[in-house]
């Protein structure tokens, strides 16, 4: 779940995966408030869990975001 979000958002940001820090904040990485909406689509395909735009602000990082959707 982890690499998925990585991958989707160095996609997003224009950057190498390996740039991506899991513990840094979306808005950090530099991705916009619509950038995040396409973040929520992305990983909802590639999960098959339902991911809300809500849920990206309520956990703002991968880390977070990852123990969150794991959990649900």
């Amino acid at each position: 779940m982890t690499a998925t979000a990585v991958a989707a958002i160095a996609a997003l940001a224009g950057v190498p995966d390996d740039t991506v820090a899991t513990d840094a904040p979306f808005t950090d990485l530099g991705l916009s408030s619509t950038q995040l909406a396409r973040l929520a689509a992305v990983l909802e395909d590639a999960l098959g869990v339902g991911v809300s735009l809500t849920a990206l602000y309520d956990h703002p990082d991968i880390d977070r975001l990852v123990e969150h959707l794991a959990s649900a």
